[in-house]
């Protein structure tokens, strides 16, 4: 039982590093070691990739993918990631993250990871949620 729970933390940690990598990879304004984190037949699924590919909300491939989020670090300069919450069951990881475009605007993200068993990220789903300045106080109804 020991060796089990040992394989398992071990397993954890692995799937931990890859989502760490990928957090380090935006804030260091790093493609390179971003991608690193990604396997060539990866597929992400994001609702604002139509802003800049018409005709779907799914890249496939690395390529792809690298050529997104090249676009994103050029729109967004000051962008920085912060992690609120990792939740990893058997290879999936369920990230929730603050991203900052600017010092004063953040978006609240929850991105789905889906790791192969090389630990490299296999499939990716992004979802969003208000930016700060569109959460208003409830209760004040002047």
């Amino acid at each position: 039982m020991e060796n089990k729970n040992n394989i398992q933390a071990e397993h954890g940690q692995k799937l931990k590093e890859v989502i760490d990598t990928w957090i380090e990879g935006w804030n260091e304004k790093n493609l390179d070691k971003i991608m690193e984190t990604y396997a060539d037949t990866a597929e992400l699924y994001d609702p604002k990739i139509k802003e800049f590919y018409v005709d779907t909300f799914v890249l496939e491939g690395k390529d792809k993918i690298k050529e997104y989020f090249s676009i994103i670090m050029k729109l967004f300069p000051e962008l920085k990631v912060k992690p609120l919450g990792l939740w990893i069951k058997g290879y999936d990881t369920i990230l929730e993250y603050y991203v900052y475009t600017t010092s004063e605007t953040k978006i609240d993200i929850v991105s789905k990871f889906y790791i192969n068993k090389y630990y490299k990220i296999q499939g990716h789903f992004v979802y969003y949620g208000l930016s700060y300045k569109e959460v208003k106080e409830e209760g004040n109804k002047d």
